[in-house]
């Protein structure tokens, strides 16, 4: 590990510093980069069908994945499970009936 200094700059910003922070392994962007008080749990892209196949490329078997949709459309690669409390990333798209929540 590298020790910090006082003379050495921050080589980011302090919002880029808050986003990476509270980004979740699995998430297909930085965290807080969607609509403001978006999460996760209200996207389109949370969950998905995992097909398992054989040997010979037959689907065998069809499982829930509590991941990233997108993660895994952009990397190939199926991610750990994302919580739905997650701040939404920049590929945010709302679940349909689902209602924009209103900050107060």
């Amino acid at each position: 590990m590298i020790a910090r200094t006082p003379h050495l700059t921050q080589g980011h910003s302090d919002v880029l510093t808050y986003q990476i922070r509270t980004t979740h392994p699995g998430q297909a962007h930085f965290a807080n980069t969607g609509p403001f008080g978006a999460t996760c749990g209200d996207c389109v892209f949370l969950g998905y069908h995992q097909q398992i196949h054989n040997k010979s490329g037959d689907t065998i078997k069809t499982t829930r994945h509590a991941g990233c949709k997108k993660f895994y459309q952009l990397t190939g690669k199926h991610g750990p499970r994302v919580p739905q409390h997650a701040a939404a990333c920049r590929y945010f798209e709302r679940k349909e009936g689902k209602p924009k929540r209103e900050m107060t």
